[in-house]
Formats: structure tokens, C-alpha cells, sequence
């Protein structure tokens, strides 16, 4: 509930971080990071919050980046997957 994240397709293809002010609720802009592909049609945090995963439809990637769950930025890459036109991301949890 501090963060919210926001994928800008197309031609900026970038993600946006705003921080969300709890007592009002307004945005404030923190971040714009490149998705390092073409298409961010989804992306989703890992259970962690350490990492945002990227889905690159239109490059055929996934992109994993580091995320700082204090400040809300993202970080360096850390990781490119090769995936024929990902759209969806889910993590399914092992009990």
C-alpha cells in the first residue's frame, strides 16, 4: 500500500513508481525505468517483494529486475528469460 506501479507500453515502454501519501492519498512520481523490451503486457512482484518480473510481449522476454520493498525503486537487472510472447505472470506457492 505504499507503491504503486504503472507499465507506460508502446513507445516509452517504461515502468512508473509513485509513492502513495497515506494520509491523503496523493502521487508523487519516484521512478521511471525502462523495461528493456518492447510491450510490458504484465508484470507482478514475487512473493518476496524482492523482485519485479517484467513480461516483454512483443521482445519475448522476461525481464527480472531488483526491487527495495523501503524505498520502492527498482534496481539493476538481474536476470533476461527468452519466452515466446509472455502476457501473464503468476506464482504458485508450494505449502
Amino acid at each position: 500500500g505504499k507503491f504503486l506501479y504503472v507499465s507506460n507500453r508502446g513507445t516509452a515502454n517504461q515502468l512508473l513508481v509513485f509513492a502513495i501519501d497515506p494520509a491523503t492519498g496523493h502521487l508523487s512520481e519516484l521512478q521511471r525505468r525502462a523495461v528493456e523490451g518492447d510491450h510490458p503486457r504484465e508484470f507482478s512482484l514475487d512473493p518476496s517483494g524482492k523482485f519485479l518480473l517484467i513480461a516483454n510481449q512483443k521482445s519475448n522476454q522476461i525481464v527480472v529486475v531488483e526491487r527495495d520493498a523501503k524505498t520502492g525503486l527498482l534496481g539493476k537487472t538481474v536476470q533476461k528469460l527468452a519466452m515466446d510472447a509472455p502476457s501473464d505472470l503468476r506464482f504458485l506457492l508450494r505449502q
